[in-house]
């Protein structure tokens, strides 16, 4: 009867069913700039850049004192510093301040930001975009 194509799933949804090889615990401050590949989840206290390919939870817990660079992230806690991802979810607990550049945005009621949104689409190239003086 009617015609149901459905959406494609967002890889932001599996990022929880991934493994994380690190987790800096609730107790734990940990100084410095972390980076790697795998997807590591943050319930203590990191003052430092984070910098990881495949993704990054930061925990209701969790606060994040720097930058955020990943494919895939999940807020749920706080982050002071900016965000450059290609998929974002911000949830009911999570508070951002600073600036957001990704390509996929999902935040849940409740969740909060401040500080500028940039939005890119890969497939489109910033040539291709005119604008009128």
């Amino acid at each position: 009867m009617f015609n149901s194509k459905s959406k494609p799933q967002s890889n932001t949804a599996n990022i929880s069913s991934q493994p994380i090889s690190t987790v800096v615990g609730t107790e734990i401050l940990f100084k410095g700039e972390i980076s790697g590949t795998s997807t590591i989840k943050v319930d203590g206290n990191v003052e430092g850049n984070i910098n990881v390919k495949s993704g990054v939870i930061l925990g209701e817990k969790g606060k994040v004192i720097g930058n955020i660079d990943s494919n895939q992230v999940v807020i749920y806690g706080t982050l002071q510093g900016n965000i450059s991802c290609k998929e974002l979810i911000l949830k009911s607990s999570g508070i951002i301040n600073g600036d957001i550049s990704t390509q996929a945005l999902e935040i849940e009621q409740g969740g909060k930001y401040n500080g500028k949104l940039s939005m890119s689409n890969a497939s489109v190239s910033e040539t291709s975009v005119k604008t009128n003086v």
